[in-house]
């Protein structure tokens, strides 16, 4: 009689050791760690410098740099005919978070041509990426030093010619000069394309304003934003209440004060502390997510923020997107490695730890 009882008690003990394990509760003020999600094949590869995460669907774009040094570095491949984004199927994501199905993932490459942008010696790369049904809009970056400014193209996305940039495009002249800051982010709101500069009130007047670009035509229209430290480097979508979340970071591992020392100076334009250390190395760095809301005339924060738990290296994320309501998808660029993880909203419970990714 005993026997049915003793399976029991060992098929608990063989599930409670598995990899399916119940997500954990949480404290919504603690900061959170990062769950990786693996990538496979040449997408892993440090030399994507991914610079935005976009929804088409239920299909997440992921969008490379395609800086001057990653041409170079892809043309000298055999077989190289033109860049690419990648795309990754919504349910893949999800089976991942929920610890149904932790094997690699695989994104698909979808062409994407870039037009003669490269020919332009100022020419930096893609900075962002927003979709709209088929339509899509593009920051790139140019320039050299404190000589920045902006492109923003739009595109359609072809079942068969992959990502299709149009030929016209519009300038967006920076908001302050500074050296290798221009647009970083860029969302949809209503029937506008809403561009966000990298640095928000790091200046002496204490504002910088943000592009609102109407999708019908029209130059860009300024829109206020308020001072905020930090870098912004990409923004989701817009909800009901046009709230939308940024990723932001003072990056500090690989010698790089300026982001920190710039928020310092700034910190009497700050609603909050300023929080980093220009000597600290990576062990003061900032990475965290923040709430803004459009208001039509300005952009201001909600007050919800969520800090990302620091590593023995610092990450520079450059992407985010939302995943339902369970929270984000996030992306480094190259530093210190590709790294696509998720960070749940502060509701949430923190979901089942997965193993380490293979390395590339």
């Amino acid at each position: 009689m005993r026997r049915p009882l003793t399976l029991s008690l060992a098929a608990l003990i063989t599930l409670s050791c598995s990899g399916a394990q119940r997500p954990r509760a949480r404290d919504p003020n603690d900061p959170v760690s990062v769950l990786g999600i693996c990538l496979a094949g040449e997408a892993a590869a440090r030399g994507n410098e991914y610079s935005g995460l976009a929804w088409h669907d239920d299909d997440l774009f992921l969008l490379p740099q395609w800086s001057p040094r990653g041409l170079a570095r892809a043309r000298s491949q055999p077989g190289f005919v033109h860049p690419w984004v990648y795309r990754i199927p919504g349910v893949r994501l999800r089976a991942w978070v929920d610890g149904r199905d932790r094997t690699p993932i695989t994104p698909e490459r979808v062409a994407l041509d870039i037009l003669d942008l490269a020919n332009n010696p100022d020419y930096q790369g893609f900075e962002a990426i927003a979709f709209d049904g088929d339509r899509a809009a593009l920051t790139v970056e140019r320039g050299d030093r404190d000589r920045m400014s902006g492109l923003l193209l739009t595109a359609r996305l072809d079942p068969v010619r992959g990502l299709v940039l149009d030929r016209d495009a519009r300038m967006l002249e920076v908001p302050m000069r500074s050296d290798n800051h221009a647009y970083e982010a860029i969302t949809r709101v209503d029937r506008s394309w809403l561009a966000l500069f990298e640095l928000n009130g790091m200046n002496t007047s204490c504002a910088t304003p943000a592009a609102r670009i109407d999708s019908r035509g029209g130059d860009p229209v300024a829109v206020a934003v308020e001072a905020i430290p930090y870098r912004i480097t990409d923004a989701t979508t817009v909800d009901a209440d046009h709230r939308f979340w940024v990723t932001q970071y003072s990056y500090r591992d690989v010698g790089d004060t300026a982001e920190c020392e710039r928020s310092i100076r700034a910190a009497q334009c700050f609603t909050e502390v300023v929080d980093c250390d220009p000597h600290g190395g990576a062990t003061r760095s900032v990475e965290r997510l923040l709430e803004l809301r459009d208001e039509g005339t300005a952009v201001r924060t909600t007050g919800r923020v969520i800090r990302l738990l620091r590593e023995d290296r610092a990450r520079n994320w450059e992407g985010i997107a939302r995943l339902d309501d369970k929270g984000f998808v996030v992306v480094t660029d190259e530093w210190p490695r590709t790294i696509l993880g998720f960070v749940p909203s502060a509701d949430q419970p923190l979901p089942a730890p997965a193993p380490p990714c293979p390395a590339p």
